[in-house]
């Protein structure tokens, strides 16, 4: 195939290895404030692999005829379409929302893309970090920084092993917060110290609360960031302080979640939904300088679980899948013999 690229897509969804295509895709170009990115590593997601298996948002049918997966990645940039003024031919860049609401995603050799979801990788920055940011580093960033100065104040991170837990603890941390996370056993507690935290707490633990306030020396959370809502909103209502913030991306253990209005109500808590696919571009760009503020520093832990090459991608679905992995998945995409 003339103008042709490799990549790996899927027609129908389903388990991995039943469903994924390696082979020869046409090669996109830059349209109207696009650029065309040539691809050196795609970060794999959660949301991605949802997706694949036609588990996301209950949804088991395709809205295109097929679909190249993967939001995130790295690479070079080699062409600006008409309309492009903020980067240039050449410039090294990491991705996000490559395959929000669109067919092609990274998990090819090229893609083209909106310049407004495209920013600089930092020199010291590889591109297996850079394919490693799109959702969890915005999402950590956005959830931790966006609603007010956190300087001083105290911050409770659920889910803090997590790759977003584990990040949004560093973004807290280093922007002056008390940050407290919860997890569950020694594993999850080396973690979460290791990202800065000041005070690691069980979340199994019967005496959770408590725990929490032992932590802080009595000082009730001025932001939470929660990625089961739903579990832990009753522990909430009893941890937070008047004016609080809650800002939540994820209930998947209680997806109907049952809220104790007049705590909030009597408090003044404000109650944030963040899907990172939603940012605004101010938001998302805000979001992409501090985090390149921090890679520049090399002050900013980006684990890395496993590389495969492009071939493999059915494997790093199911890396994923496993719930073992202890950082990103990332697939090598100038690795494709």
């Amino acid at each position: 195939m003339e103008n042709a690229m490799q990549a790996v897509w899927y027609e129908r969804v389903g388990p991995a290895r039943e469903v994924l295509v390696n082979g020869e895709r046409p090669m996109p170009s830059a349209g109207h404030g696009e650029v065309l990115v040539q691809l050196h590593a795609s970060g794999v997601n959660p949301s991605d692999v949802k997706a694949r298996a036609g588990a996301r948002g209950g949804k088991s049918d395709l809205a295109f005829a097929f679909v190249i997966p993967h939001s995130d990645g790295a690479g070079i940039v080699v062409e600006c379409g008409p309309g492009c003024n903020r980067l240039t031919p050449g410039s090294r860049v990491w991705v996000s929302n490559g395959q929000w609401r669109r067919a092609s995603g990274t998990a090819a050799q090229y893609i083209a893309i909106d310049e407004k979801l495209v920013f600089p990788l930092p020199d010291n920055a590889s591109y297996l970090v850079g394919a490693a940011l799109g959702i969890p580093a915005l999402t950590a960033c956005h959830v931790t920084t966006a609603f007010g100065d956190v300087a001083g104040r105290t911050v409770l991170i659920s889910g803090g092993a997590g790759t977003v837990g584990r990040l949004a603890v560093q973004f807290a941390r280093q922007a002056g917060a008390f940050v407290v996370a919860s997890g569950h056993g020694s594993a999850d507690e080396q973690r979460i110290t290791s990202a800065g935290a000041d005070a690691f707490v069980d979340y199994t633990s019967p005496t959770f609360v408590a725990d929490v306030l032992d932590a802080t020396k009595g000082r009730l959370i001025d932001h939470a960031v929660e990625v089961e809502f739903g579990a832990n909103v009753q522990s909430l209502a009893d941890l937070l302080s008047d004016r609080a913030t809650v800002v939540t991306y994820g209930s998947a253990r209680v997806m109907r979640p049952e809220i104790p209005f007049y705590k909030f109500l009597f408090k003044g808590i404000e109650l944030q939904f963040v899907l990172v696919y939603l940012l605004t571009p101010g938001e998302r760009a805000d979001a992409a300088m501090r985090i390149n503020h921090l890679l520049e520093l090399g002050t900013l832990d980006v684990p890395i679980h496993e590389v495969l090459p492009l071939r493999d991608c059915a494997r790093a679905h199911e890396l994923v899948e496993s719930g073992q992995r202890t950082g990103a998945v990332i697939l090598d995409v100038e690795n494709v013999a």
